[in-house]
């Protein structure tokens, strides 16, 4: 498993809250909270699918940290659950 989907599974299966996000034009972003408070960010275009979703900025009461990692759609689809219909 690469770092992505790593990072997509933690939310996914620990996050406590799912929560669209404010970004650019055309960019679908959630913010999954996790049990310890920090936010995990996933974004992909709109117009994309399961395949296009990357982890992205981490934030916590201790620090933070920007990635860029790909997701696969196995765990892409996780994310499309918690997609508002217009960003579909």
């Amino acid at each position: 498993m690469d770092l992505g989907d790593s990072l997509a599974q933690q939310a996914l299966t620990t996050g406590k809250r799912v929560t669209p996000a404010a970004a650019p034009p055309g960019i679908t972003r959630l913010a999954i909270t996790l049990p310890d408070g920090s936010i995990q960010h996933f974004e992909r275009a709109m117009a994309g699918g399961p395949e296009g979703w990357r982890a992205t900025d981490f934030e916590s009461t201790g620090g933070g940290c920007a990635f860029n990692e790909p997701i696969t759609s196995e765990w892409g689809r996780g994310l499309d659950a918690f997609t508002p219909e217009t960003a579909r």
